[in-house]
């Protein structure tokens, strides 16, 4: 992140149309790939539970595909990380991504499609946004799960805040190098949620039901 942050005051350049474009396709196809991956975590890692086996109230089914919106054990240990909407369970991170990309999404559209221009802290802001979602992780332990919804949005926001203030200063080399930055950043924190859910586990005095089920649950 600091390394980005002194890249960002680099003297303009004058990217190319076609360049920032090819930037904003990639971009744009990344966050609508992390998007789908929130809607369907068991294809795209282990999850707890097959979907099939979760309660009615954490899927919905549209257009005959089965979205999977809650998705942690039943456990008190993970009850500040889901959202009780209107009889249904949404898993309060996931919604959060969802909601930044949609964000995001809108954000690159604006500037590279559009030209919109940002004013210059808006990528400064991003990498406060990116470094508060990889912070709270380890060092929050609330169970107001919409804090983690709002810091989860902010988070993927961040993405595109960095990236349109890269491709002004740095053109679409810098931004291509903050796009790899920010497919580094979500591994890392989706690393550092999967760690926080072993700690939760780990200190549980119950053996949960997908260990039961083996490693393909």
């Amino acid at each position: 992140m600091v390394l980005v942050a002194a890249l960002l005051h680099r003297p303009p350049p004058r990217p190319s149309v076609d360049a920032s474009l090819h930037i904003w396709v990639l971009f744009s196809t990344l966050i609508v790939l992390g998007a789908s991956a929130t809607l369907f975590p068991h294809i795209c890692g282990r999850a707890a539970v097959r979907a099939e086996a979760l309660d009615p109230s954490r899927t919905s089914t549209l257009l005959g595909v089965r979205a999977v919106h809650g998705h942690h054990p039943l456990c008190g240990g993970f009850q500040g990380h889901e959202l009780a909407i209107g009889g249904k369970t949404f898993c309060a991170g996931c919604v959060g991504l969802l909601a930044g990309a949609a964000s995001a999404l809108v954000g690159a559209t604006l500037h590279f499609v559009y030209g919109f221009t940002y004013p210059p802290p808006a990528p400064y802001i991003g990498l406060g946004l990116v470094a508060l979602g990889l912070i709270h992780v380890p060092a929050l332990r609330t169970n107001r799960p919409i804090l983690r919804s709002f810091l989860n949005a902010g988070f993927v926001t961040g993405f595109a805040l960095i990236l349109v203030g890269a491709n002004e200063v740095g053109g679409p080399g810098l931004a291509l190098m903050v796009i790899g930055m920010n497919i580094f950043w979500m591994f890392t924190r989706v690393q550092l949620s999967n760690w926080d859910h072993e700690k939760i586990c780990l200190s549980c005095g119950y053996r949960c039901l997908a260990e039961k089920r083996g490693p393909d649950a």
